[in-house]
């Protein structure tokens, strides 16, 4: 279980930082996944820097959750 937590906490963080610090990757990713999935919400991209750092705020919660689950 453990493992998945901080799995997740990985992904979240990963997405976080690229809200915050790489918004046009973010862009072109979401460019070549829009043709598979569906388009960005233009609100979310509007807030990114919002949106990322809640990303990273929770992506730290579950890296602290995932540590005391471990039993420390």
């Amino acid at each position: 279980m453990t493992i998945w937590i901080v799995f997740l906490g990985l992904f979240t963080m990963f997405f976080g930082l690229l809200f915050i610090f790489s918004p046009k990757f973010l862009t072109k990713m979401s460019e070549g996944l829009n043709r598979m999935v569906h388009q960005v919400d233009t609100q979310v991209m509007s807030n990114r820097v919002v949106v990322g750092a809640v990303l990273v705020i929770l992506a730290l919660f579950l890296f602290y959750y995932a540590y005391t689950m471990s039993g420390h």
